[in-house]
């Protein structure tokens, strides 16, 4: 990022190193009986199989995504992985921890979640442009949910959107999402029904430059 770009989240705190675990375990609380989640641990959430997940997600894309959290303690956090970033090598999943976590979740777990990533990867290349970064993650911790300690969040990732002409990606599987993330101008691009889970996927966007 330029210094131009870094000044849209400068009322922010930008994860570092140390903080991979932390911002991992408030999106393992926040996505608390997140359908997709619950589908992947087969009905039951796992709270500490989600912390894993979301350790080694971070590890894995903290080169080159921004994730932010609404201060030092980590109540809400936001990732945004820019256009055109770099896919992970399998040498980088496996020293982010990523077999641990396939050990962790099981085979029948890490399947489900395989299906469902690759089948999300399809809607998203028909309408993620190249100049389209992706809202890969927003969530708040269960009992800060409803204080507004996400919305300094979306609002500087806006900020910086229009700083950088880029445009944003995102999906979410609940219905209730899509009004917040449109009262911060995405649009509803597809709802569809997907294959894994009986999951509905709703597909939005930002367009570049607005």
């Amino acid at each position: 990022m330029s210094i131009n770009h870094i000044s849209a989240f400068d009322k922010c705190y930008l994860m570092q190193p140390e903080d991979i675990e932390r911002f991992a375990d408030t999106l393992a609380d926040g996505f608390y009986r997140y359908n997709l989640f619950e589908y992947v641990c087969n009905n039951e959430y796992n709270h500490d199989k989600m912390r894993l997940f979301w350790t080694v997600s971070l590890t894995l894309i903290a080169e080159d995504a921004i994730c932010i959290a609404d201060s030092e303690s980590v109540n809400s956090v936001l990732v945004y992985i820019p256009p055109k970033s770099k896919e992970p090598s399998l040498l980088r999943y496996v020293k982010a921890g990523g077999v641990k976590m396939l050990l962790k979740l099981g085979l029948r777990s890490t399947i489900k979640l395989m299906r469902f990533d690759a089948e999300a990867q399809k809607i998203a290349k028909r309408y993620r442009g190249a100049n389209d970064g992706y809202l890969m993650a927003f969530a708040t911790r269960f009992d800060k949910q409803g204080q507004h300690y996400g919305k300094p969040l979306l609002e500087a990732l806006l900020r910086y959107l229009d700083a950088s002409g880029d445009g944003c990606y995102l999906e979410t599987l609940k219905a209730g999402n899509v009004k917040l993330y449109e009262h911060f101008s995405f649009h509803l691009k597809e709802q569809v029904a997907a294959k894994s889970g009986g999951l509905t996927l709703y597909a939005m966007s930002r367009p570049a430059n607005m």
